[in-house]
């Protein structure tokens, strides 16, 4: 029968990694609501400056070629 000295390691390394998970995912929230953040702003802007709504399809046709840079930074900024 093992003891409690011997289950210590087991125990601490899953709470370590359940903690850095948890940080992981927490980063990776906050930098989610970042760039979400940022497309509303941007979305914003562009329906005020020009005079589009959302449901115009030459809004969309504005707001495209940020939002696929956007995307394409955001996933360049994930990779490692």
């Amino acid at each position: 029968m093992k003891t409690i000295t011997e289950y210590r390691p087991m125990i601490f390394s899953r709470l370590a990694a359940r903690g850095a998970k948890r940080l992981l995912s927490r980063r990776r929230f906050r930098a989610d609501l970042l760039v979400g953040c940022g497309y509303s702003a941007l979305g914003l802007w562009l329906g005020f400056d020009t005079g589009f709504v959302a449901w115009n399809w030459q809004f969309w046709l504005m707001f495209l070629p940020f939002f696929v840079a956007g995307e394409v930074a955001a996933v360049a900024w994930r990779s490692p």
